[in-house]
């Protein structure tokens, strides 16, 4: 699965890093920005600091060979290339339910993070509903809604769809995973499932990427998968306040009424940290007014109608990139109660834009100043 939504954050600061250069100790610091377009279905972005361009563009190897291994291993949508240096990728273990694959270790962690995270969310989180999520992401890609052309899902297309769903089980073990003497496995116990990581896979991704950095002792960097997916270190061009990012968030509201409506509804100050968002406004369509997206509950079958966007703050990626997923498909009274129960423990913070167009926020140290 693709990443659900990808919702537009606007890196505002971001975009004055270009070339760059401070007093000591970063007076021998250059910015370098780089830019990735062939992997997750999205436009990658790096923006680091180095004194040696040969080490920056190191760097910037490393990365893509991070995105480049995640790609290949979590995708369901093509088999591997035949030059490949990976064992099995998701696609090959969906195409055989009831056989036994051997996967790289990075493809087994995967699995066993989405299975903890399907726990963590009370199942709400669930990567074995590909068949689901293929039936809404068929119909929002067949009617996708334009400012162009607003038209909505005819009747008995929105009835073919739910006739498809009636077909299609939740199953309660739907894969497992394994290892063996240092070889790692997956088999999927059901003809029902399809795995799909795109909701875990580019946050991972984007965790490793900030953690190669981190090992490099780098402190000036954003990194940006798509941009639903961030991590960021320090700002260089904001030392004065502490190397603080100014995070734009996209209003959702946006593509219905694109000449009357802001571009963004809020800005967040943030270093540090991932922030991730899920949403309904970038690939939808239209029934009864309704938004029908590829963000699916795992208990109606159904995308849920609760929530424009959810925007998740933390220090793990893929942990955003999961919960986020799973929050959008709660009603409001189990958000709020699962957030009561895990904000603390998991460090998270959320802003919300709800469908009646009022703004949630569940804050503990983020700024966050709400402009509309």
């Amino acid at each position: 699965m693709q990443k659900i939504m990808l919702i537009i954050i606007t890196l505002a600061s971001i975009l004055m890093l270009s070339g760059c250069r401070t007093t000591e100790p970063e007076d021998a610091l250059e910015r370098y920005n780089y830019a990735f377009y062939d992997y997750m279905d999205t436009f990658i972005s790096v923006s680091l600091t180095s004194a040696d361009a040969e080490e920056a563009l190191g760097h910037r190897h490393a990365i893509e060979a991070i995105f480049s291994l995640y790609h290949y291993v979590s995708t369901a949508y093509e088999p591997l290339p035949e030059d490949a240096p990976y064992l099995n990728n998701i696609y090959a273990v969906n195409q055989q339910p009831g056989v036994a694959f051997e996967i790289d270790v990075e493809l087994y962690d995967i699995l066993v993070k989405a299975q903890a995270y399907h726990e963590l969310t009370d199942g709400y989180f669930d990567v074995s509903i590909g068949k689901i999520i293929d039936v809404w992401k068929a119909l929002a890609q067949t009617y996708k809604f334009s400012h162009h052309d607003p038209f909505e899902i005819p009747k008995e297309a929105f009835d073919d769809a739910l006739d498809a769903l009636e077909l299609i089980e939740v199953v309660e073990d739907p894969f497992e995973v394994w290892h063996d003497d240092g070889r790692y496995y997956v088999r999927i116990n059901s003809e029902h499932v399809k795995i799909d990581l795109g909701a875990i896979s580019k946050g991972v991704a984007t965790q490793k990427a900030y953690e190669y950095l981190r090992e490099q002792d780098m402190t000036y960097f954003s990194i940006s998968a798509g941009s639903s997916s961030i991590t960021l270190g320090q700002n260089i061009n904001r030392q004065d306040e502490e190397g603080v990012f100014y995070v734009s968030l996209a209003n959702p509201m946006r593509p219905e009424n694109p000449r009357d409506e802001p571009t963004t509804y809020g800005m967040i100050h943030v270093k540090d940290t991932g922030v991730t968002t899920s949403g309904n406004h970038e690939q939808f369509a239209l029934y009864e007014g309704l938004r029908y997206h590829h963000i699916v509950s795992p208990f109606t079958k159904r995308p849920m109608h609760h929530y424009h966007t959810v925007t998740i703050i933390g220090y793990d990626a893929g942990l955003l990139d999961a919960v986020s997923t799973a929050l959008f498909s709660m009603a409001p009274a189990v958000f709020d109660a699962w957030m009561e129960a895990h904000q603390e423990t998991w460090g998270i913070e959320i802003i919300r834009y709800d469908t009646d167009g009022t703004i949630s926020t569940f804050l503990m140290d983020t700024v966050f100043e709400e402009r509309r």
